[in-house]
């Protein structure tokens, strides 16, 4: 069973996400904060992430940045989801998301990305 790590302080799309995934047979940990995230991802050790940019007092980009330097966490895909930024922006930064997903989004669009990531 695949396990995917959803990283959001809002605690109703936390729940969208893990309804979603858990019925589509993903093994799911939803994380309000990213404080404990490399502890988290040792324990329960994702075959994906998605993580939120706009975290409370963080910024999901920073944390994206930290996993992405880490030897340990630097080859797990990771889906940056915003409701603030788009693509073009994402695709503009130094460091690059192995998928994005824009809030509102789509439940066959995510499903397509978390099983295009997960397949490998």
């Amino acid at each position: 069973m695949k396990r995917v790590l959803i990283v959001d302080d809002d605690p109703d799309i936390l729940e969208v996400f893990q309804d979603v995934l858990e019925t589509e047979h993903y093994k799911v940990y939803p994380l309000l904060s990213p404080r404990y995230i490399f502890k988290t991802i040792k324990d329960f050790g994702p075959d994906l992430i998605i993580l939120d940019i706009m975290l409370n007092g963080m910024d999901g980009r920073a944390v994206f940045k930290a996993l992405r330097l880490n030897p340990e966490t630097e080859n797990i895909p990771i889906i940056l989801a915003s409701a603030r930024y788009d693509e073009n922006y994402i695709s503009s930064q130094k460091y690059h998301p192995d998928d994005y997903l824009e809030k509102p989004f789509n439940m066959a669009d995510l499903l397509q990305k978390v099983n295009a990531l997960t397949e490998n």
